[in-house]
């Protein structure tokens, strides 16, 4: 059948624009999204096909999901062992954009774009102040002692807060090694945390080697 991705002679190119989420196989860059789910087709795709000799990634993302993240960096890592490859960074490249970029053989930027912030986020909105105001009591009946852990409608507990920190903490060790494996001896798992998830200008970004050029 036809090719999940543009050809130009024998290179692929893979967008990876907007928002990252997990599945939704062909959600696109029309819908401000892109899936791990249809990059990981085209992936694949693109390894087993003889005509494609190399395959650029088109990059400008702030980041996503991580469910579905690390699992589509390995698919960009093992392509890139077996043919060439290039994020080229349209824009900007940050958290898991950053991640996946990492992952190809070199990467480049423009003058004006943004790479890093190799670092994991967590939310949790704690609304029971407002409902209190607004007159609504919550009450919430369930079973098991955590089965409400993080709901809007309580308090966060300091116990489960801190569960959740040690969770993103390790994630993010996890980040900054995959980006070491990827970038190889161009920057460290040491040097990846040490950015403290900070948002590198062009210049900066190509001095700590989490790009190869700038143009």
């Amino acid at each position: 059948g036809a090719r999940p991705f543009d050809m130009i002679g024998r290179v692929a190119v893979i967008p990876i624009e907007g928002t990252l989420v997990h599945k939704g196989a062909w959600v696109g860059a029309s819908s401000g999204e892109t899936s791990y789910q249809g990059l990981q087709v085209q992936i694949a795709r693109a390894a087993r096909d003889e005509d494609v000799g190399g395959v650029v990634f088109e990059i400008d993302s702030f980041g996503g999901m991580v469910n579905g993240a690390f699992e589509t960096a390995a698919a960009i890592r093992k392509l890139s062992a077996a043919k060439p490859t290039i994020a080229i960074l349209t824009d900007y490249a940050y958290s898991a954009g950053y991640l996946l970029a990492s992952q190809a053989r070199q990467i480049f930027m423009p003058d004006f774009g943004g790479a890093g912030s190799i670092g994991v986020v967590m939310m949790h909105a704690d609304f029971s102040g407002n409902l209190e105001q607004d007159g609504i009591k919550v009450t919430l009946i369930h079973a098991g002692r955590h089965k409400v852990d993080g709901s809007p409608f309580l308090p966060l507990p300091p116990e489960t807060r801190a569960r959740w920190q040690a969770q993103v903490e390790a994630m993010r060790d996890s980040f900054a090694a995959a980006v070491a494996q990827g970038r190889g001896r161009r920057t460290t798992k040491a040097a990846a945390l040490a950015t403290e998830a900070d948002a590198f200008d062009a210049q900066d970004s190509l001095r700590l080697g989490l790009v190869d050029a700038v143009g």
